[in-house]
């Protein structure tokens, strides 16, 4: 893991405006998408759990005082504030985590979204602010306050988690559907995206799956508690479960506001995708039915085992749905604006009249690339445009891609990424830069591969 500062030095004229200069993060075999994808599905998985937690602990309560249901309460009383307290130091840490790692990774998109929504992000810290605050003076005044006030304080809590929701998935739904603001370039135009309804209402349903999946979890494992207290308290939990039936719907309602070709590549388009997704609609639809005709219709019992496998299940379906919606964007990280690579299409025009050492900070610093030989100089393009996804060895490895390509093959492939392979940026830049990034991927060409390509070839 090396951070190595890459700046512009000998050439500065081309600056893009309000553009971050920032060293390229190199993380070797891992690659940097890796390090963003494992980041953010945890901090996805946490932060989800709080919302549902967050709304699913005070309608329980609620529910147990209508009643006089001291079997639930006892539970909600002992397990809640630990569960609160472990989705606000857990969520606090990946939060921070999340921030960081795409700030150092690809900032050109932190800073897109810093300056188009700043009062989104604004508000969306006032909420966080008050979830932390009524969510402590839940915890702390449990039996020291009377218990409408307590369960209000709860709801307080609840909204303040989902309202946190509410501001970051229009954010983030944006980057897929942008919708009007590509013309606009309006903050509202940009956060009412077109995907925003049907994205809250899918991850609303995965929050709340969560928060049901824990209490199944914890009431197992809570010790001297008999059979029929831990099957009535998971019963009263697996309500939270039952959302998870309409995911089929919902995802339909997704997809019909998403891009095509996005769309396309989750329907059939890539294998990987289609299997994600697939798992992820099969298994959240067969738990929230399961949820509904065996714990919440016939009151059956969930062992420590199932519920376990149960909430390992989901887990996976909700990555494999996050790692689905961050695929689809693809070759863009907002859709029709800005390339994974961190260009924007405006950026590309102009990398392709001027060269990409006239107009890119990614040179090294002190260095002239007149200087440099075409092959540091396409090791340096390499680095700029496909470095964010592609490593040499490790994860999404380039050289197993181009280690049987002869020089030509290489050369007519990159000038035409965007044709042969639609979920990739095109190549931005010259013929002569072109030319470069050829000699570099020549490089990486194995040599055992080169002869026995030539020995066909002589045999033909």
């Amino acid at each position: 893991m090396v951070l190595r500062p890459v700046r512009h030095g000998a050439v500065t004229a081309g600056f893009w405006p309000g553009h971050m200069d920032y060293p390229i993060f190199d993380l070797g075999p891992f690659g940097p998408s890796t390090l963003i994808a494992v980041v953010a599905i945890i901090h996805v998985v946490i932060a989800q759990f709080a919302v549902g937690f967050g709304i699913a602990t005070p309608w329980l309560e609620a529910r147990a005082l209508r009643r006089n249901d001291t079997i639930l309460l006892d539970f909600l009383r002992r397990y809640a504030r630990f569960l609160i307290l472990f989705s606000f130091v857990a969520g606090a840490i990946t939060g921070v985590g999340i921030w960081f790692v795409v700030g150092l990774i690809s900032p050109e998109t932190i800073a897109l979204l810093l300056r188009q929504f700043v009062w989104g992000w604004a508000t969306e810290w006032v909420f966080f602010i008050v979830e932390i605050l009524s969510g402590y003076i839940y915890y702390f005044y449990w039996d020291r306050m009377d218990p409408k006030t307590h369960v209000r304080i709860g709801v307080i809590y609840g909204i303040a988690a989902w309202g946190s929701l509410l501001i970051i998935n229009g954010i983030l739904a944006f980057m897929l559907t942008p919708g009007d603001w590509l013309t606009t370039r309006s903050f509202w135009d940009g956060w009412l995206n077109p995907g925003v309804w049907p994205s809250l209402v899918l991850r609303t349903i995965s929050s709340l799956a969560l928060a049901g999946l824990f209490i199944a979890v914890v009431a197992n494992i809570k010790p001297g508690d008999e059979v029929e207290k831990r099957r009535h308290v998971i019963n009263e939990g697996s309500i939270f479960l039952v959302p998870l039936a309409l995911m089929l719907p919902v995802s339909i309602w997704f997809f019909a506001v998403s891009p095509a070709p996005a769309t396309r590549l989750v329907l059939g388009g890539a294998v990987a995708m289609t299997m994600f997704f697939m798992f992820g609609l099969v298994a959240s639809t067969l738990i929230g039915l399961y949820a509904y005709w065996g714990l919440l219709k016939n009151r059956r019992s969930v062992h420590l085992e199932t519920a376990l496998l149960l909430t390992a299940i989901a887990l996976i379906a909700t990555g494999a749905m996050e790692y689905m919606r961050e695929g689809m964007r693809k070759p863009y990280v907002v859709y029709g604006y800005m390339y994974a690579n961190g260009l924007t299409q405006a950026q590309m025009q102009t990398i392709n009249q001027s060269g990409f050492f006239a107009t890119q900070p990614v040179i090294a610093q002190g260095i002239n690339p007149d200087r440099l030989s075409p092959v540091e100089r396409g090791r340096l393009i390499f680095r700029g445009q496909c470095g964010r996804c592609h490593t040499i060895d490790g994860y999404n490895a380039i050289r197993p891609l181009v280690e049987s390509w002869t020089p030509e093959m290489i050369r007519d492939n990159t000038r035409q990424l965007q044709r042969l392979r639609g979920f990739m940026p095109p190549f931005a830049g010259t013929d002569a830069d072109l030319e470069d990034l050829v000699a570099y991927l020549s490089t990486l060409r194995s040599a055992q591969w080169s002869a026995t390509v030539s020995q066909r070839e002589a045999g033909q």
